[in-house]
């Protein structure tokens, strides 16, 4: 009986210094396991963040856009398309007017969390050496620009891209002036890019992975 009262004793220490153990270690017993959760999840291809996607125009990445385009507005298509960046960015070159397209050249598009970012090749001559006022006199033949902002479905048929980043070389524009200078780009005034999108287009939503197009719900 007493050695299975100091047995019992033996344990009951055992168990309690292992408690004050862990409570004094709780903070990195927490972090190892929610680190071996995220790398089960990073393994698993659940909750992985994605980052921006860069992808380029071509002619196969606008054909590809047209047919998903075509399959949205067709009256038994699908509830959504989703484009690439690749496909993204020929969509936006396509649908540049003149003026830009000609100030505009090697052009890529980066998808983010809400956001569409252009990098591109500005030919300061189209839009003029005063671009940036007293810096234009800096400024070579060609210089590389970054315009970055949100974009949204504005009406049936049109999604307004908005820039809120303007970058020349490394040049960062200050917000306020921002829409002035996408105006000089595009001939407009009021400081987005309208990019033609199917009637039947109800909302837009995107991401790194792809920009998606849902259809009208009636």
């Amino acid at each position: 009986m007493v050695r299975n009262f100091f047995a019992f004793l033996g344990c009951l220490t055992t168990v309690a210094v292992g408690g004050l153990i862990a409570w004094s270690c709780r903070d990195q017993i927490a972090g190892l396991y929610h680190s071996t959760v995220e790398s089960r999840r990073a393994v698993s291809g659940a909750d992985v963040t994605v980052g921006p996607v860069t992808g380029r125009a071509s002619e196969a990445a606008r054909r590809a856009a047209e047919r998903k385009e075509r399959a949205i507005a067709d009256r038994d298509g699908p509830a959504y398309v989703v484009f690439t960046a690749d496909e993204m960015a020929a969509l936006i070159e396509s649908r540049l007017d003149a003026g830009a397209r000609r100030a505009l050249d090697s052009f890529r598009v980066t998808l983010a969390d809400d956001r569409v970012a252009l990098e591109a090749a500005l030919v300061t001559d189209v839009v003029g050496r005063d671009l940036l006022g007293p810096l234009g006199g800096f400024l070579e033949a060609r210089e590389p620009l970054r315009l970055g902002g949100p974009a949204r479905l504005a009406t049936a048929g049109v999604l307004l891209w908005r820039p809120d980043e303007f970058v020349v070389r490394s040049l960062s524009v200050p917000p306020a002036a921002v829409p002035r200078l996408v105006d000089r780009l595009t001939g407009g005034d009021d400081g987005a890019f309208h990019i033609e999108v199917p009637s039947t287009v109800g909302d837009v939503r995107i991401r790194p992975d792809g920009v998606t197009l849902y259809r009208w719900v009636r």
